[in-house]
């Protein structure tokens, strides 16, 4: 007579027994590979596709939250952070010198100043080239000259071209017209012997 094993009888409720095959099915539907390595005779599970879409989304999802609070709670505050900010100068004891100014008339006071800044004639400061610098110009100067010398070498470069290409096929024309004229003004004679 064969007596049926219930689950009560081994300690486990129907819930239990559902909790643990939904626990492997999950586990065996994210882990899918597994092998042994031979270095270290441990086991080596390897992420499934699915396991992998769902770290993507995952991540995805994470991302877009945090870029949608940072453009609603974060970015306008930094944005009038930067607006109000005052700066001051001071001394290496912490003493204030000098007015406070706002981030945007700081900003402004240190474009005028890299734009007006002494340069030799090859663009570069006192610091970048060194003990045979000469103060030859300004940075804006410097800049301005150089776009210009561009553009006027890039004009002249291709009106040259064009030049020359119009005198050669006029020359080509000319040859041609004088070689047909010589064409058509000698006679040729055979005479056979």
């Amino acid at each position: 007579m064969t007596s049926a094993i219930s689950f009560e009888a081994l300690g486990l409720t129907k819930e239990d027994l559902q909790e643990r095959v939904i626990e492997r099915i999950v586990e065996k539907s994210l882990l899918t590979l597994s092998f042994a390595d031979p270095e270290s005779d441990d086991t080596v599970q390897v992420p499934s596709v699915l396991s992998k879409q769902i770290d993507k989304r995952i991540k995805e999802h994470i991302e877009a939250t945090i870029n949608a609070l940072a453009e609603k709670h974060i970015l306008p505050n930094v944005s009038q952070y930067i607006e109000n900010l005052t700066l001051q100068k001071t001394t290496e004891w912490g003493e204030k010198v000098g007015k406070p100014m706002t981030f945007l008339e700081y900003m402004i006071q240190r474009a005028e100043a890299h734009i007006q800044e002494p340069v030799d004639r090859s663009g570069q400061t006192k610091e970048q080239a060194g003990y045979n610098w000469s103060k030859s110009t300004t940075r804006i100067a410097f800049l301005v000259n150089s776009h210009l010398q561009y553009n006027i070498e890039t004009a002249m470069k291709q009106a040259l071209t064009t030049a020359n290409a119009a005198i050669v096929g006029g020359i080509e024309q000319a040859v041609k017209i004088k070689l047909d004229e010589v064409a058509k003004s000698m006679k040729v004679n055979v005479a056979i012997r």
